[in-house]
């Protein structure tokens, strides 16, 4: 929805219809600058973004499995990834820690899943609601990694090259918790209790 609003402003050719095209690939859309023909379709425009997903791609194909995960799901855990941490340096470390809960069969519990599933806030104008409440974390939907363990369906967002790289080769540590402070610093924890 964020990409079609912006090519809604920026291209005379926009269609309504663009938006399920676009979903049908989120994941797969590189966020990157791209210069675009103003007549472009869509058809145009996922080949365009899709394109440039597989080229930065190919430096980490060889790594690709490593974790355990196919690339599908390497992409839904980048995407998580990339909605999670706000630094580079903590993607790789977040990327660790959503692959140790997965390894045990912990919920991911991961707030970015949960916004997603709540889509546009008209009042807060975000795609990406800022405070969850306990209502919010309840919602049913096989997004929520809080009431459904295991990876999302599909991604949530569409990767950079920073989460992407952090997802196919993470950093392994014993770390099973983290916590974003409000300028987006990451505090990490082994247990619940140091958690708490």
């Amino acid at each position: 929805e964020e990409i079609a609003e912006l090519l809604k402003s920026k291209l005379a050719t926009y269609d309504s219809s663009w938006v399920s095209e676009l979903k049908k690939h989120e994941g797969y859309l590189f966020p990157d600058t791209y210069l675009m023909p103003k007549d472009a379709d869509i058809a145009m425009i996922i080949d365009i973004l899709t394109d440039n997903f597989e080229i930065k791609l190919e430096a980490l194909q060889g790594n690709i499995g490593k974790t355990g995960l196919s690339l599908e799901e390497s992409t839904v855990l980048a995407s998580i990834v990339e909605r999670e941490a706000r630094f580079a340096k903590d993607r790789p470390i977040i990327a660790g820690i959503l692959l140790n809960r997965l390894n045990l069969g912990m919920a991911l519990q991961a707030d970015a899943t949960v916004q997603y599933v709540l889509g546009y806030q008209q009042g807060e104008k975000t795609w990406w609601k800022k405070k969850l409440t306990k209502a919010d974390l309840a919602v049913d939907s096989p997004y929520n990694t809080y009431k459904y363990p295991g990876l999302p369906p599909k991604p949530i967002a569409n990767p950079g090259l920073a989460a992407l790289t952090a997802a196919i080769n993470p950093i392994e540590t014993g770390y099973l918790y983290y916590l974003s402070d409000k300028e987006g610093h990451m505090h990490y924890a082994k247990s619940l209790e140091e958690h708490n």
